[in-house]
């Protein structure tokens, strides 16, 4: 029999054409899933990381992030089927669930809630002392969609501090964190209610704005410590059909949460996401990144459910009872959890 002989050059081109056919054939076998982010916001780093960083890719995923003005719209859009999972409140979770909605937590992001009030300089000199919450009376106070997070959560720390949400203060609902900001500027609002790391540009970025509760600190209600702040959400339809693919979300989510965590990593995580949030300077970034790094983690408690709980039942966001832990969290991600080693 004879043997054919190929020259070099001939070999070469069969090789690189094999390689060709087959990262073709990985290209198109890629899956889309969009993914929801309730705000602009670094509530949604862990999302952006596992996108701009490969992790979805190296899954086999191709992710388009949308962003929402807040959790009620980004969980209208999972039920709707337009996003496939969401990146929002745990709150969102369990009020979803209160109505009848299959919508599981499949994954924590981070567990203290990151962010703080904050109020115009223009009106702390009016007081001439360090603001407190009871100062916030009479004044206007930005959120973001009524009835999410947000909102909820500043009725609550009003409530606490002894004013009435409806009477004593005025809350306005501002379409993205982004923009709480801008509103100030133009005197719309004299306050805010702010997801890391927009009070960290407002506070250190310029001299417009002065905390009154810095909660990434730990100051305010105890409430906002450890209630599992934002979480990886989807359908449990969604993960009967899909579960490969939830897995696969998920060990990225994992993974970029882990690539967070790691100091050496900080000057990388900090240039992604000042592209993302507006090019406020990659060191008021790494301030607010430092501020919030122990907050990331994957792993979903009863704690969390408890505290969460409360703060829809003390705000009347949701009545008696609680939903049950295995109602709001899917459990059966919690081996890939367990791949995170906090730092």
């Amino acid at each position: 029999m004879m043997i054919k002989k190929f020259s070099r050059p001939a070999l070469k081109l069969a090789a690189a054409t094999l390689l060709f056919s087959g990262l073709t054939q990985y290209a198109s076998a890629a899956q889309d899933v969009h993914i929801g982010i309730s705000n602009r916001s670094l509530l949604g780093l862990p999302v952006l990381i596992a996108k701009e960083k490969g992790f979805f890719e190296q899954q086999g995923l191709n992710v388009t992030i949308d962003y929402f003005a807040g959790g009620v719209p980004a969980t209208a859009a999972l039920i709707g089927g337009s996003v496939q999972f969401i990146d929002a409140a745990f709150e969102n979770n369990l009020k979803a669930v209160k109505k009848g909605q299959e919508i599981v937590s499949i994954a924590n992001l981070q567990t203290d809630f990151a962010g703080a009030v904050i109020v115009r300089k223009e009106a702390v000199k009016a007081l001439g002392h360090a603001p407190g919450v009871a100062d916030l009376k009479g004044l206007r106070v930005g959120t973001l969609a009524r009835g999410g997070f947000a909102d909820v959560s500043m009725r609550y720390i009003a409530t606490s501090a002894g004013l009435d949400p409806e009477k004593d203060i005025e809350l306005i609902p501002i379409r993205g964190a982004d923009r709480q900001l801008t509103a100030g500027e133009a005197g719309e609002i004299d306050a805010a209610f702010v997801m890391e790391p927009w009070n960290v540009i407002a506070t250190e970025g310029g001299d417009k704005w002065e905390y009154v509760l810095d909660l990434t600190k730990g100051q305010g209600p105890d409430v906002f410590q450890g209630l599992g702040y934002t979480t990886l959400q989807t359908t449990k339809s969604y993960i009967a059909e899909n579960r490969e693919t939830s897995d696969k979300v998920v060990k990225a989510i994992v993974d970029a949460l882990q690539y967070i965590v790691t100091p050496a990593n900080l000057d990388a995580v900090a240039e992604t996401a000042n592209k993302e949030y507006g090019n406020p300077g990659v060191a008021v970034i790494k301030s607010s990144l430092q501020r919030q790094a122990h907050t990331f983690s994957p792993v979903l408690t009863e704690s969390a459910l408890a505290k969460t709980g409360h703060l829809l039942l003390e705000s009347k966001s949701i009545d008696a009872p609680l939903p049950a832990f295995d109602q709001v969290v899917d459990t059966s991600f919690q081996p890939i959890w367990n791949g995170f080693n906090a730092k």
